[in-house]
């Protein structure tokens, strides 16, 4: 179970430690402190000129579209690969303002931003030869399937006849 604290709470804690008004063991009762170490690294963070709190971390981006993502490199282009304001003003991150420009920069070509994951099936192959060869990696995964299905049928004849006394008798699957 987690257990997150306030601010307000780790500082009072952190003061009433740093002018041992209570003994460590008070306090860690006083404000529901898991354990001494927590309370340290509060202390840690507070004598370091940091106030005790939690990072924030953005667990998933926003989704940007590519009309945004060239808007986006524009302006860190103008603004001297400025990567780290433009993460402010547009609410991205420094890596995606980055990469996209990268992007642009190697191939000096807007379509490099358009997002291509799972677009590529549909494609048809361009010539005889990858027409041949996409009909025989078909033929292969037909073949393979029909190899399991035989095996795994195999495998249930074999299954249902363990309970069989003489070797010549076959038991009748119940319909």
């Amino acid at each position: 179970m987690k257990i997150t604290y306030s601010t307000t709470t780790k500082l009072r804690a952190v003061h009433d430690y740093r002018n041992h008004r209570l003994p460590t063991k008070e306090i860690l009762l006083k404000y529901d402190i898991r354990g001494l170490s927590q309370l340290r690294n509060w202390v840690i963070l507070y004598n370091n000129g940091k106030e005790p709190v939690r990072k924030r971390v953005r667990k998933m981006g926003r989704k940007v579209s590519y009309d945004e993502k060239i808007e986006i490199v524009k302006w860190v282009l103008k603004h001297n690969h400025d990567y780290k304001q433009a993460a402010q003003k547009f609410d991205i991150t420094y890596s995606r303002a980055y990469a996209w420009t990268q992007k642009y920069e190697q191939a000096n070509d807007w379509t490099a931003l358009k997002d291509r994951r799972g677009k590529t099936r549909g494609r048809q192959p361009a010539d005889r030869e990858e027409q041949l060869l996409k009909e025989i990696r078909d033929l292969k995964a037909k073949l393979r399937e029909r190899e399991v299905q035989i095996a795994f049928s195999k495998k249930l004849i074999e299954i249902s006849n363990r309970e069989v006394k003489r070797p010549n008798d076959i038991k009748r699957f119940k319909k």
